[in-house]
Formats: C-alpha cells, sequence, structure tokens
C-alpha cells in the first residue's frame, strides 16, 4: 500500500509540475531580449518606422573632416534591407522628437530586420556628419563585448521588433537598461 500511494503521489506532482510549465509557457512574454551591454553603450533609444531601401540609391553622408573640411560619403542603399533614411515614432532615451526624419549610416547592415515596421534603434549620434538636407546622422551601437570593447568583426548590430504586443515588454526593457 506504501508504493501505491508514494506512486500516486509522484504522479501527481509530476502532471501539475507540467501543468505549471506548460501555463508559463503560455503566459510567457515573446518580445525579444534587449542586449543589456548594446543598451548600456547606446546613448539614444528610439522607436522608428523602417522601408526597404531603394536597390542601388546614394544617400550622401557629409562627414566633417578636421583640415580638408566637409567630405560627402555616398551610402548604397539594398532592396531587401532597411532603408537609411528612417522617421522617428517615439523617443524612449533622448534623440530626437517624434515624426523626425534621421540618417542611420549602417542600418542597412543590420541583423533582425524582417521587413517594413515598427524598431527599436540603439543608436550613438555622429557629432561629425549629417545628411543630405541637414538631417542628424546616427549609427545603430553594434555588438559589444562585457568590458565595453566593440566587436565589429563578430557581426553587424541588431535592432529589435517593436508592435502593440510586444510594445510594453520591450519599453519596460529600456526604462531599466537606460535610466
Amino acid at each position: 500500500m506504501g508504493k501505491r500511494i508514494r506512486l500516486i503521489v509522484a504522479a501527481f506532482l509530476f502532471v501539475g509540475w507540467l501543468g505549471w510549465l506548460g501555463a508559463t509557457a503560455l503566459t510567457k512574454s515573446h518580445a525579444p531580449v534587449v542586449s543589456r551591454v548594446q543598451a548600456a553603450n547606446a546613448t539614444v533609444a528610439v522607436v522608428a518606422e523602417l522601408t526597404n531601401g531603394e536597390d542601388g540609391r546614394a544617400v550622401h553622408l557629409i562627414r566633417q573632416v578636421p583640415q580638408l573640411g566637409p567630405q560627402p560619403v555616398a551610402l548604397n542603399e539594398k532592396a531587401d534591407r532597411p532603408a537609411i533614411m528612417v522617421k522617428v515614432v517615439e523617443a524612449l532615451k533622448g534623440g530626437p522628437a517624434p515624426g523626425t526624419q534621421i540618417g542611420v549610416a549602417n542600418l542597412p547592415d543590420c541583423v533582425g530586420y524582417t521587413g517594413p515596421g515598427r524598431y527599436l534603434l540603439l543608436l550613438n549620434k555622429d557629432p561629425a556628419s549629417h545628411f543630405e538636407a541637414n538631417r542628424e546622422a546616427y549609427t545603430l551601437v553594434g555588438r559589444q563585448h562585457p568590458s565595453g570593447a566593440e566587436l565589429s568583426d563578430i557581426g553587424p548590430p541588431t535592432i529589435y521588433p517593436y508592435s502593440d504586443k510586444t510594445a510594453e515588454d520591450i519599453q519596460k526593457q529600456v526604462n531599466k537598461l537606460l535610466p
């Protein structure tokens, strides 16, 4: 009789544990996890509306070079990648006002782009540069080593999809990571 009771208790606990795992999986947030190190190295966090780039279209970045003055640099867009010029929807930390058009020089090289829509961009302003029509220039914060050293040769910077389903969770992460 003792073995039977232990088996019933063990089965009951096992089924309860499986139920708890199932409930946890169903109620878990499906928002992407924002990199702490990437966020720590960003000075600006914005939600921006991204569109596909026009294949071969050149966008001109004007860079101030000491002793040489303004130097234009042509950045080429790609059709299946995000356009360089984006519209800010919401400024989460610093950055330009909503509705402002900004340029993000390394945006076509990012990871996480799944098509047109809203994305969280962790940026640093490039004070020595601007785009055509005096639009502010930014760069996506790349992958970082916990010590703060940039790992540009490891892989491209990451952007995070932002939707009505993920907005609350991403905003909590950004508020915690970017005081």
